[in-house]
This record gives structure tokens, C-alpha cells and sequence, in this order.
């Protein structure tokens, strides 16, 4: 049986700085936590989610037990036991609704923790969302694999003038209208396009030229985006769609491809698009290997 005294103590250690903040409190899967690799512990303020990766529900079910007894201030936990792409959620204590809104620098996000692998809102993002909505004042941005747009609420928020936001899934463009319900956004400054985007690059056109664009693919979505053969036909096709100077913000998530990756992707497929910085994820995300985590890169794109 494993001590999990070390998560816990971390988890109600963050939790007292965290406020109501979305938070990931504890963070193993950063190999920084020597036998806690498969353990995360995330704050939706007022519940707790503990997921773990592989076909263990033993462990990960006492560790949100000792969660709900030791952290103050929580009204539920959940646990998502996540063995491949199948996952298993169980309210563990409290009540856990199924549909929840959080807080996040003061905008407001639909995150849903008792069905979704993906409960809707990438905390490792935060300060890029942070970043783009200092960024987007007059601006028209393209979001690429949109999911729940996140990033569009915080262009939109920011003072862009438009947010196209792409994805082939229709429900999680629905679940990004909502988003900007929640924040009363005007929807005739955002647009949803729900297509392949490998099959018709003529709405993406149509709105443009952009300021500001966003490619932040799956890590590996069978049928649809594999990094190492698809990242090139987005990258190819940027002088389409691009306002000179815009910056584009390219992300990778993948175990098996480097920071280099990116670069160098960039260098070969549209080289007038240069370097500018690298761009971290949240500090509540510590990487033993920082090239196995989320890597983003910022280019200016320079005819």
C-alpha cells in the first residue's frame, strides 16, 4: 500500500495559497514525485478531482478518501481512473455536479469533472490565456483545435475584434458558445467553424488575415492529427491566412517529439515565420523533462 501522506500534505499546502483559483494542487505526472507518477490532484473551487492513469482504482480511491478528510473547505471529490483512452469517474465524497463553473482571472469557464478525460478547462495553459488576453486589443484571432475556447474567451475578453475558432468537434464548439454566455461575450465577434480542416482551408481564409493565430492540436487524435505528419500542413499554408507581423503560437504535447520540434518544423515549412521566445506552462506544472511536457513556441510571422 502506498504512503500517500506526501500528496496530501502538498495538495492542503497549495490549496492555502490557491484561494478559489482553478489549481492543479499536485502534479505527478511530471516524474518529479518519485512514485507518484500517475497521481494529479486538480482545485475546481469547491472540488476536488484526483485523477489516475492506469487500471489501479485501489490506491487513487483511499488517496481522495484521506483528500476528503484532511483538505478544508471542499464540498466534493472525484475520481477519474484513467486506463488508456477509457476512464472511470466516481464522486468518492459530497456532492459533485456534473456541470460546474469556475473562476478563473476573474472569466468564467464550464468545466464538467464526472465525464470528460478532458473536463474542459487545460490549466497548464492559464498564463497563456493570461498572455493572449494582454495581446488581443483590436485584434483578429484564429484558434486552431478550439476545444471548449478557452482561448477565445480570453481574446474576447482581451478586446480582439474577432476570434475564429476552428474544431471538427461540434459539441465542444457548443460547450465554447457556452463559455462565452457565461462571460457575456458578443457572439457576432466570435465564429465557430466545425470542419476538417485538412479538407477546406477556404472559411479559415475567408476571415482573415489574422493578427494572432493558435495551433494546439491533440496529442494524437487517431483518424484525424498526428504531429509528425500533419503539424507541416498547417505550418505550409500560414502566408495564406496571416497578417504580416502577426505572432503565431505553436504547441506540442507529446512525449516523443522535443522543443526542436517546433523550431524547426517552422524553419523548413514557413521560415518567414522567426523565433521570438519560448513560452512555459503554469508553475503548478513541474517537468522532470521538460521535452516529454507541453512545449510552446512564439514566432513572428515576417514576409
Amino acid at each position: 500500500m502506498r504512503d500517500f501522506d506526501p500528496v496530501v500534505a502538498l495538495a492542503t499546502e497549495r490549496l492555502s495559497l490557491a484561494g478559489k483559483e482553478p489549481t492543479r494542487l499536485f502534479h505527478g505526472r511530471g516524474h518529479c514525485y518519485e512514485g507518484y507518477q500517475d497521481i494529479t490532484v486538480d482545485w475546481f473551487a469547491p472540488y476536488l478531482l484526483v485523477s489516475a492513469y492506469g487500471d489501479d482504482d485501489a490506491g487513487p480511491g483511499q488517496l481522495a478518501a484521506r483528500l476528503a478528510a484532511a483538505v478544508p473547505g471542499q464540498s466534493g471529490v472525484c475520481l477519474q481512473v484513467r486506463d488508456g483512452r477509457q476512464t472511470r469517474a466516481q464522486i468518492v465524497s459530497g456532492q459533485v455536479p456534473d456541470r460546474h463553473v469556475v473562476r478563473e482571472r476573474g472569466l468564467n469557464y464550464l468545466v464538467r469533472m464526472t465525464r470528460n478525460q478532458n473536463v474542459g478547462l487545460f490549466l497548464d495553459m492559464a498564463p497563456v490565456r493570461g498572455w493572449l488576453r494582454e495581446q488581443a486589443e483590436g485584434k483578429r484571432v484564429l484558434n486552431l483545435f478550439a476545444f471548449t475556447c478557452a482561448f477565445s474567451v480570453a481574446a474576447i475578453a482581451g478586446g480582439a475584434n474577432l476570434v475564429v475558432n476552428n474544431d471538427m468537434a461540434r459539441r465542444a464548439l457548443e460547450w465554447g458558445r457556452e463559455n462565452h454566455r457565461l462571460n457575456d461575450h458578443d457572439p457576432k465577434r466570435v465564429r465557430m467553424l466545425s470542419h476538417d480542416l485538412f479538407k477546406s482551408w477556404r472559411k479559415i481564409r475567408q476571415f482573415g488575415p489574422y493578427d494572432l493565430v493558435i495551433i494546439d492540436p491533440p496529442t494524437n487524435q487517431r483518424g484525424s492529427f498526428t504531429a509528425d505528419r500533419h503539424y507541416a500542413q498547417i505550418l505550409r499554408r500560414l502566408p495564406e491566412f496571416a497578417a504580416p507581423g502577426a505572432h503565431v503560437l505553436a504547441c506540442l504535447n507529446s512525449p516523443f517529439l522535443n522543443q526542436d520540434f517546433l523550431s524547426e518544423q517552422m524553419s523548413r515549412w514557413c521560415p518567414a515565420c522567426r523565433p521570438v521566445a519560448s513560452m512555459l506552462p503554469s508553475s503548478d506544472f513541474p517537468d522532470r523533462y521538460p521535452d516529454r511536457g507541453l512545449k510552446m513556441s512564439l514566432f513572428r510571422y515576417s514576409p
